[in-house]
């Protein structure tokens, strides 16, 4: 029995020739005070630091909110700016937004029950934890009026309104395909939100862009789902206790099923980077 169960887990790993399915997970421990992070599934499970909570400056990322409301209510002409302010984080478009629609944000607020927002008066010193925006982000990714929103989000400039560049924080993790990025006006604090296939990730930082990423990069794992080739090998292994000519079999089959892993990732991103910034796998 145990021969057979070898030789199907060796024929299975010799398979093995596409990224698997990608599981996103945080561990919280690894995450220093300065950085809180939200790691929610589309199945409502959520994972996240221990100061997730926090009302901290909203920065951009408060645009996600106006945005909906403008999109849900107000006029033909304003619907049409929100992609590019989300696209572009346009500071101007935004005033204009919250100075014609100054309920719109708290109408959000209540609409969703997003209990750790508050709306100061203005767009730009609004208040906002992980947990509201990643809540908020993963609840209207499936709703129509939304698009324009996360077809911002998914081809977000490289360079902001301001001239800020946009390439830091939860953008870093393999899988993502869109992100809402948002910072002070002196750089001090940063702050991110992606969504992925099956996730959705907000973060925020005190500190500057790449603390934000190593932040986020260091506490945020997407893997394939049940492991790679090699952690897999490694189990089986050790659950078989295997020794001699059949170790060597499962480890000549994970070599080979990793090989091919890497070969279909690298392919997969190269196709990819034609047409967008996604990375399924790294």
């Amino acid at each position: 029995m145990k021969k057979l169960a070898i030789g199907s887990l060796v024929t299975a790993l010799s398979f093995v020739t596409i990224p698997a399915a990608q599981a996103v997970s945080l561990d919280p421990q690894s995450v220093p005070d300065r950085t809180q992070i939200t790691v929610r599934h589309d199945s409502g499970a959520t994972v996240s630091t221990a100061n997730s909570h926090e009302s901290r400056p909203a920065l951009s990322l408060s645009k996600l909110y106006l945005g909906y409301w403008v999109l849900k209510y107000g006029s033909a002409a304003d619907k049409d700016q929100v992609e590019n302010m989300i696209r572009y984080s346009d500071d101007n478009v935004a005033s204009d937004l919250d100075r014609r629609y100054p309920q719109a944000i708290p109408s959000i607020i209540q609409e969703f029950g997003l209990s750790e927002t508050h709306y100061t008066g203005y767009w730009g010193t609004t208040k906002t934890s992980s947990e509201d925006v990643a809540r908020f982000t993963a609840e209207i990714q499936n709703d129509p009026i939304a698009a324009p929103i996360f077809a911002g989000m998914a081809t977000a400039a490289p360079v902001a309104a301001d001239g800020y560049r946009q390439d830091f924080g939860t953008d870093h993790i393999p899988g993502v395909w869109g992100t809402k990025f948002g910072w002070s006006d002196d750089r001090t604090i940063h702050a991110s939100v992606s969504t992925g296939h099956g996730f959705t990730v907000a973060a925020n930082t005190y500190g500057d862009a790449q603390t934000h990423t190593a932040d986020v990069t260091r506490g945020v794992n997407n893997s394939p789902a049940g492991g790679s080739s090699e952690a897999i090998g490694a189990r089986i292994e050790n659950d078989l206790n295997l020794q001699g000519p059949a170790q060597q079999a499962v480890r000549d089959a994970t070599q080979t099923a990793a090989e091919l892993e890497r070969q279909a990732c690298a392919s997969a991103n190269q196709a990819l980077a034609q047409v967008s910034q996604v990375r399924v796998c790294q």
